[in-house]
């Protein structure tokens, strides 16, 4: 769970719009200064953003316990050049300093290629081995992962297949080589483009459910007089309850 949570408020400012599978979509709030988010129960985060309206401090919660820490700093194409975690609740010792690191290759401004450095001899390599049009993209992903008690390294191999329409990702594949194992999503839209429902499914279905979160989900938005989420809702066939809510700071 608490591994659940840091992965969530890392994607604080871009929980709304599903327009990229695996690179974070580039939004810019350039007159905040922080932003507060609180989710459905105790957990919650505060961002705080640079004069461009990017993220470079980020600290969790949960309730009044500190959770976690991490800074930002990015690239001349705006991009995460690393993520420094400062704190970490889950490691043995908290206040150890952990560096992720990112390198990128570019076409333009599309990302063809990035390699994340978990570790010295951790990583996962993203590449762009198909691209139709701008419509439909085929990524490859391969993640490297060394056991010093064998003195080997295992290698998870995905693919993903991303289908747009009006720069809106509306159909996504990922299929997971080693476990043979496809995960499929389709994605509506409201005409702002905020994400309005997604339905996914397992292939081969899955004989044993738990701690999938598949199936159909569906969202509602609240905005302030300046057209930024205020409270977002998630659906279900039987209640609508509040899912995440956020307040801004401005500068």
């Amino acid at each position: 769970m608490k591994n659940l949570i840091i992965i969530i408020l890392t994607f604080l400012l871009f929980s709304s719009r599903i327009n990229a599978q695996l690179f974070e979509n580039k939004e810019f709030y350039p007159n905040i200064k922080t932003v507060k988010v609180k989710y459905n129960g105790s957990f919650w985060g505060i961002a705080k953003l640079d004069t461009q309206g990017r993220t470079i401090e980020k600290k969790d919660y949960y309730k009044r316990k500190f959770w976690g820490k991490s800074i930002f700093i990015y690239n001349f194409n705006n991009d995460k050049l690393y993520e420094i975690v400062t704190f970490n609740i889950d490691n043995d010792n908290p206040k150890q300093i952990d560096t992720i690191e990112y390198k990128y290759q570019y076409q333009g401004n599309r990302i063809v290629y990035q390699k994340r450095f978990n570790s010295k001899n951790d990583s996962t390599v993203i590449r762009l081995i198909d691209n139709q049009a701008d419509t439909i993209l085929i990524y490859q992903s391969k993640s490297y992962y060394f056991r010093p008690q064998t003195n080997t390294t295992d290698i998870y191999e995905k693919r993903y297949t991303l289908k747009y329409r009006d720069e809106l990702l509306v159909h996504s594949e990922e299929f997971d080589l080693n476990r043979d194992r496809k995960e499929i999503a389709h994605f509506e839209y409201y005409p702002n483009g905020m994400l309005k429902r997604k339905k996914t499914e397992i292939e081969p279905k899955l004989q044993n459910t738990i701690g999938y979160f598949g199936g159909e989900e569906s969202y509602e938005y609240e905005f302030d007089k300046f057209g930024q989420v205020k409270i977002k809702y998630y659906l279900t066939r039987e209640e609508r309850y509040r899912s995440t809510t956020y307040k801004y700071i401005k500068r």
